[in-house]
C-alpha cells in the first residue's frame, strides 16, 4: 500500500523546481493520510514524528516560490487518468462540481465573511464566518463502486479584488469581465474540460441553474469544432421557457423570437398524459418514474436547452442540459452522480481534514466581515503580495487535502482485495465489495504505525527519516 502511495507522490516530482519543496509536499500529503487528529500542521509534524524545529520551515512551504498550485493540479489530473477508469456517460467524461462552506473566524485570515448557508438542520445556523470553496471532481470507479475524486478547490466568494493580488484571470461570459460563484465555477470545469481533451459533461445543482453557467462553455470547443463541455443541472421551480416563433408572415417589423410562454411546473398536470414510464437504477436500487422530454428556448441564453420533466413518487423536479442530443434518461443518470460529491466532502473535511487550516496575514486590513472584498484601502505592494501568499497557502493546503483524498479512492478501487486482507477492524454492514476511504486510511495507518520499517526501500520512507526527530531521552535517567 505505501508503495503505490510514494509511486503515486513521486509523480509529482516534476512540478517543483526544488527537491526541498518536493519533499515537504510529500510530507504533507502522506501525513494527511495517517494523522489521527486534525490540528492543522502540527498534527503532522506530531504524528509522524519530525523534528519540532522544521515546523517554521514546514509553514514556508506554502508560500514558496519553488512551485506552482496549477503545476500540482495538471499532473494531479494525468494521474487520476491514468490510475482510474473514468465514468462515462454518452460517451462523455462526468465531472461534478459544488461549493462546500467553511466556518472561519480569524480576523486576519483573507477572504473570510459572512455567509448565508440554506439547510433544513435545524442544528445549522443560518448565517456564518468563513470560506466559500467551490470543487471539482471527476467521477472514477466501476459498477461496483464510484467516486467522485476531487480534482481542484478555490475559494470563490469575497475574492475579487484578492484574485487580482494573485494574478488569476478573471471569468469573461458575455465577454465581460464578471467573478461570480457560478462563472468561478463553470471557469473551473472549462479549465478541466480542456486539460482532458475529452467530451465532459458537467454536473452541477440548482443554484446554478443560471444564464452564465451556459454561456461561459457555449464556445469551448474542441480541434474539430464539436463542443467539448455541457451541462447538467436542476432548473428552479419558477423556471419558464418558450416554444418555437411562429413561422414568418411576410409583413412589416421584426419577426418574434419567441413563441408561446410555458411555466414548466404547470406542465406536469397540463401534459400528464404525454409522460413516458422508464426504470432506472440509483444507488443500487431500482425505481419507476415517468418523465417529459421537451426541447425548449430559454431566454436567458437565447437558444434551446432539453428539459426533463421527472415525477419520482410524489417528487416533482425538473433537469436542464445543454446537449440536445443526450437521452433523457442519460440525463437522469448523470445527475443521479451529483451526491457523489457530497461524500467526498464528507472525507475531505471529517476524515482527511483538508479543511483544518490557520493561515494569516498581518498585512489584512481591518475591515468588516460583511465587506470582505472590499480592499480598496489596501495599496502597497508588499501587503497585495502578502494577501496573495496568505491565500496562495490556504487553497494549497486544501490542494494537498483533495489528493490525499483521491489517493484513498483510488486505492480502494484498485487494491480492494489486499485492503479487506490485512484490514484489522470491524464493521457491521458492508455495504460494497470496495472498501470505503475511512477503511482504506486505516490500513495505511496500521501498516505506518507497525510496519513501516519493512518499506525502506520507497522514497516516502527516506524523506520521512530525513525529517524525523532524535529519539527521546530522559534527562533524568534515574527517574524511576
Amino acid at each position: 500500500m505505501i508503495h503505490e502511495v510514494s509511486e503515486i507522490l513521486v509523480a509529482f516530482r516534476q512540478c517543483f523546481r526544488r527537491s526541498a519543496s518536493f519533499h515537504w509536499f510529500a510530507t504533507f500529503v502522506f501525513g494527511f493520510l495517517i494523522r489521527l487528529d486534525h490540528h492543522g500542521v502540527t498534527s503532522i509534524i506530531r504524528w509522524m514524528g519530525l523534528n519540532p524545529d522544521l515546523y517554521v520551515t514546514s509553514l514556508n512551504f506554502f508560500r514558496a516560490s519553488s512551485w506552482n498550485l496549477a503545476d500540482i493540479r495538471r499532473r494531479w489530473l494525468e494521474i487520476i487518468v491514468a490510475r482510474c477508469s473514468l465514468v462515462t456517460i454518452g460517451g462523455a467524461c462526468l465531472m461534478i462540481g459544488d461549493g462546500i462552506k467553511i466556518t472561519k473566524e480569524a480576523e486576519k485570515m483573507p477572504g473570510v465573511k459572512k455567509l448565508h448557508q440554506e439547510s433544513d438542520n435545524s442544528g445549522k445556523a443560518p448565517y456564518i464566518y468563513g470560506h466559500h470553496f467551490g470543487v471539482l471532481g471527476l467521477l472514477v470507479g466501476t459498477a461496483k463502486k464510484m467516486f467522485c475524486v476531487p480534482v481542484m478547490a478555490e475559494i470563490q466568494e469575497g475574492v475579487e479584488q484578492i484574485r487580482k493580488f494573485q494574478g488569476k484571470v478573471s471569468p469573461l461570459p458575455s465577454s465581460q469581465e464578471q467573478v461570480s460563484i457560478v462563472t468561478l465555477m463553470t471557469s473551473m470545469a472549462a479549465r478541466l474540460a480542456i486539460q482532458l481533451n475529452k467530451r465532459c459533461i458537467a454536473v452541477l445543482d440548482g443554484y446554478y441553474a443560471v444564464g452564465p453557467t451556459f454561456l461561459e462553455i457555449k464556445n469551448l470547443l474542441d480541434a474539430k469544432g464539436n463542443r467539448l463541455l455541457h451541462v447538467v443541472t436542476r432548473a428552479k421551480k419558477n423556471i419558464v421557457a418558450y416554444q418555437d416563433p411562429p413561422p414568418q408572415t411576410g409583413k412589416r417589423g421584426r419577426p418574434p423570437m419567441y413563441g408561446q410562454k410555458l411555466k414548466l411546473m404547470d406542465l406536469f398536470q397540463l401534459r400528464n398524459k404525454d409522460f413516458r414510464q422508464a426504470t432506472i437504477t440509483t444507488y443500487g436500487q431500482r425505481k419507476s418514474i415517468s418523465f417529459l422530454c421537451l426541447d425548449l428556448i430559454w431566454r436567458p441564453i437565447k437558444a434551446k436547452v432539453r428539459f426533463v420533466l421527472i415525477v419520482d413518487g410524489k417528487d416533482h423536479f425538473i433537469l436542464m442540459c445543454s446537449d440536445l442530443g443526450l437521452a433523457p434518461l442519460e440525463i437522469i443518470q448523470a445527475y443521479s452522480y451529483r451526491f457523489k460529491i457530497e461524500v467526498t466532502f464528507k472525507m475531505m473535511k471529517h476524515l482527511i481534514g483538508a479543511f483544518c487550516y490557520h493561515f494569516w496575514t498581518a498585512a489584512w486590513p481591518k475591515i468588516g466581515k460583511r465587506t470582505a472584498s472590499d480592499l480598496s484601502t489596501v495599496t502597497s505592494n508588499i501587503s497585495q503580495r502578502l494577501i496573495a501568499l496568505a491565500t496562495n497557502a490556504i487553497e494549497g493546503f486544501v490542494q494537498l487535502g483533495c489528493i490525499a483524498t483521491g489517493i484513498l479512492q483510488i486505492l480502494a478501487l484498485n487494491n480492494e482485495q489486499m485492503i479487506w486482507r490485512k484490514y484489522r477492524g470491524w464493521l457491521r454492514t458492508y455495504t460494497s465489495e470496495v472498501p470505503s476511504e475511512e477503511t482504506t486510511k486505516s490500513v495505511i495507518q496500521e501498516n505506518f504505525y507497525h510496519n513501516f520499517r519493512d518499506f525502506r526501500d520507497t522514497a516516502i520512507y527516506q524523506i520521512i527519516m530525513s525529517k524525523s526527530r532524535e529519539p527521546l531521552i530522559s534527562k533524568d535517567g534515574n527517574a524511576a
